[in-house]
């Protein structure tokens, strides 16, 4: 059985089974295909928490959250003298050092039967084919859409034209 927050992460989950890929590995597929179809909660570029229950009960606990960048300091949010938020939420000192790849290799290394650069193939094949956004990815787009719209990058990944992508559209990321 496998449970996810989209249809095609789930389905790649379920490959990974049907393939012979243990529950560890489902996940990992699960949270790699996540950062395609369902990035504005998931994806390399950030963290997880991994809980594994292994066959004899013990429970193993992997921390792959993002951290800040070596280089951070207590003021690297303070202009002026005051806090300024919105250095933190967009722009790229919101970004925080990935630990999600690392956390996933460790989990394969230690638990897993298929390794990382097997089930990220599926992922970015999903990338860069796209898929076809539905009502949800649509309402989530126009919701960012004056952030997204900062960024040249993101107005060619999820704009078409002047508008951001809508349902029924499909959006590709072959650079992801």
């Amino acid at each position: 059985m496998v449970a996810s927050g989209h249809p095609l992460a789930t389905h790649a989950g379920l490959a990974v089974l049907q393939a012979g890929g243990n529950a560890i590995d489902a996940a990992v597929a699960v949270g790699l295909t996540l950062g395609v179809v369902d990035s504005h909660n998931s994806g390399i570029g950030g963290g997880c928490f991994l809980l594994i229950r292994l066959p004899g009960g013990q429970v193993v606990a992997i921390d792959g959250r993002e951290t800040a960048p070596a280089a951070a300091t207590r003021d690297l949010f303070i202009r002026n003298g005051k806090p300024a938020p919105e250095l933190s939420q967009t722009g790229p000192l919101a970004s925080g050092v990935p630990g999600e790849l690392a956390a996933f290799d460790h989990a394969l290394r230690h638990y897993g039967r298929k390794s990382l650069g097997d089930l990220l193939l599926p992922a970015a094949n999903l990338a860069e084919q796209g898929f076809t956004l539905d009502a949800t990815d649509e309402a989530r787009l126009q919701s960012v859409a004056k952030d997204l719209a900062r960024f040249k990058a993101a107005r060619r990944v999820f704009f078409s034209g002047a508008r951001p992508l809508a349902k029924g559209q499909r959006l590709k990321q072959p650079d992801l």
